[in-house]
């Protein structure tokens, strides 16, 4: 068979994009991981994420035929997409701080993230939030903290798709409309906030006098909370109280200003 009736016939194939099983041995036990949305918690489906990592969550929320593979296929796809990962960042892509060399980057995004170090989840995460143009929520349920990558949440972009995990990477989640919004986003932390987790907020910049005149231009002169020990009200709680503001503001009304659509603080 020349190569192209062979190339013709695997077109026909109706089954050419499917992964095929595994051939076990006897006494072998591999099976299909168990992650089928069985447990809703915080508004969102969560399911068990084998293998574990970053990569992994993004394969499971963006590709079925991941989604719906064997443990022993999935390591298979995430291995290929491990190495052009490195390619890409090898070949210059992404905006990494000066810090991290091309080499530090693909090492982390090569690490079983099993026994990573929070530094390379960092750096993984960074990576896949660039390379994959993918935003995360991560919950730590021990600390009953939220965080985020990218970390300022005035940063996110409203095309981008949001990740959902928690237990370091070894669950994964899936909200009711497949994708959040960020106006959704922003009322999800919200009430999270009022059930007693911790969000860490992005912090403004800038010199006292210039975020007391900021804050005052939203608050009608209002301080932000109580004064410190001194009795004044200090640089980091205007600093503070003026980056959350601006992160609610830009989750409830990011998207239209970028439209070009004006709206009033």
């Amino acid at each position: 068979m020349n190569s192209q009736l062979l190339l013709e016939t695997i077109l026909k194939n109706p089954h050419k994009s499917k992964v095929p099983d595994i051939i076990h041995m006897p006494g072998d036990n591999h099976q299909a991981p168990q992650d089928e949305s069985t447990e809703l918690q915080y508004q969102i489906h969560w399911a068990r994420l084998q293998p574990p990592g970053p990569l992994s969550l993004w394969f499971w929320t963006t590709d079925v035929e991941y989604r719906g593979g064997t443990e022993a296929s999935r390591r298979t796809m995430l291995m290929d997409k491990t190495v052009e990962l490195q390619e890409r960042v090898q070949d210059g892509e992404g905006s990494f701080s000066r810090k991290w060399s091309k080499t530090r980057i693909c090492e982390a995004i090569g690490h079983n993230v099993e026994f990573a170090e929070e530094e390379n989840f960092e750096l993984l995460e960074t990576a896949l939030h660039q390379l994959c143009k993918v935003q995360i929520v991560r919950m730590n349920e021990n600390e009953k903290k939220l965080l985020f990558v990218p970390n300022d949440l005035r940063l996110w972009d409203p095309n981008y798709t949001i990740l959902w995990t928690r237990e370091r990477y070894r669950s994964a989640g899936e909200t009711e409309s497949k994708q959040m919004s960020l106006r959704e986003l922003g009322a999800w932390i919200s009430n999270r906030e009022h059930e007693g987790w911790k969000v860490e907020w992005p912090v403004a910049d800038g010199k006292m006098e210039t975020l007391k005149t900021a804050w005052d231009a939203l608050n009608r002169g209002n301080p932000p909370r109580g004064p410190g020990q001194s009795g004044r009200f200090l640089k980091e709680e205007y600093a503070k109280a003026l980056g959350k503001y601006q992160a609610i503001h830009w989750l409830q009304f990011g998207y239209l200003e970028t439209q070009g659509v004006k709206v009033e603080p």
